[in-house]
């Protein structure tokens, strides 16, 4: 069990609000009935605080932990101090049951930065008041005297609404600029996770190159984790894909076409050349392959499929070239060239 073990009721403050946070407190004790040395923890007042010789930070941390109810005493105060701000976040991290308690001039709309959407109590309204009376009963499983707590009540409001013309207010800092830094807070804790998932890839990479056999092996992990990479295997996908629906002669006119070459001639009657002559007299009558006039067969770029095949693999060309960093890894896993003109590394991947 821990040293000191978070008590029931944990009452979250600036310094700067003792007084009103001592009438709470009084409340909680002489309205509901809790027994406040045993059951409520507030680090400002007499006998609630933090014993002598304790690390602030530590004893707080330990507090916060396991409270059954956080009440938030929301004031100008409280929103300008990091520290409570900070009790704030823990509770919500840790999704205690929270009662926050505006202290005017704060309103509602003042609290959008740091709780936006939870629902939070006037501390000088009695229906208010008689709702955070509600869930103490629900969470504590207390049963005050009726008569007593509305007494009680109405007298601590009226001691309250005393105190706060009296309060010390912190520099005045617009919401505007608390909800400019709360963006920036964000904004910084998203680049730390960020940064966090590089440095397990980082460490990932490390170890693969680590267990790692011979040269090919760096290779395939260091082409496998370069910025470039994934983007040339997408265009790489995309221009392979443009391509799949094409028969064998239409395929060899794209190749050549990147070759500034019309197809080989083939003659009819010599053995399997007369499957790939009736194959590509097909491709010039579905308009996929043209013939010049000089006899040469080419790919016919007006036809809308062939153009958009022809746009993937200029793409594919144009990323190439642009992206020379690739070529050193990809030889080495590869055994050819990067090169979009090479027939081994069309016949290897389109």
């Amino acid at each position: 069990m821990p040293e000191h073990p978070s008590k029931p009721i944990f009452v979250s403050h600036a310094v700067a609000d003792k007084e009103i946070a001592d009438k709470v407190v009084d409340l909680l004790n002489t309205a509901m009935g809790i027994q406040v040395q045993n059951d409520v923890f507030c680090s400002s007042l007499e006998g609630l605080k933090i014993p002598a010789g304790m690390d602030f930070k530590h004893f707080i941390k330990a507090q916060i932990q396991e409270p059954k109810i956080v009440i938030l005493l929301i004031s100008q105060n409280y929103l300008a101090s990091q520290f409570c701000l900070a009790e704030v976040g823990a509770s919500w991290a840790m999704s205690h049951r929270i009662i926050p308690i505006l202290v005017p001039p704060i309103k509602y709309d003042d609290m959008k930065a740091v709780l936006a959407g939870v629902h939070a109590l006037k501390i000088e309204d009695s229906a208010d008041w008689n709702e955070c009376l509600e869930i103490v009963k629900s969470v504590l499983a207390i049963n005050p005297n009726t008569n007593r707590w509305e007494r009680k009540r109405d007298e601590k409001i009226e001691e309250i609404k005393l105190l706060l013309p009296k309060q010390p207010a912190p520099p005045h800092v617009p919401l505007s600029k608390l909800q400019e830094a709360t963006t920036k807070l964000k904004e910084a804790n998203e680049e730390i996770v960020e940064l966090e998932g590089k440095i397990a890839v980082l460490e990932k990479l490390n170890q693969e190159l680590k267990n790692a056999k011979d040269a090919k092996d760096v290779a395939r992990i260091e082409l496998a984790t370069m910025p470039a990479a994934e983007a040339f295997k997408s265009l790489l996908q995309k221009a392979k894909d443009a391509l799949s629906d094409f028969p064998g002669e239409v395929w060899d006119a794209f190749y050549y076409h990147f070759r500034g070459e019309g197809l080989p001639e083939v003659r009819p009657g010599f053995g399997d050349s007369e499957d790939r002559w009736d194959e590509r007299r097909k491709a010039v009558e579905d308009d996929y392959l043209s013939e010049t006039r000089d006899g040469e067969i080419r790919l016919n770029d007006g036809d809308p499929s062939i153009k958009r095949a022809l746009a993937a693999l200029r793409e594919l060309r144009d990323f190439m070239s642009l992206n020379q960093e690739l070529a050193e890894p990809y030889e080495e896993d590869r055994d050819y060239q990067f090169e979009f003109r090479s027939k081994r590394f069309w016949e290897a991947n389109l």
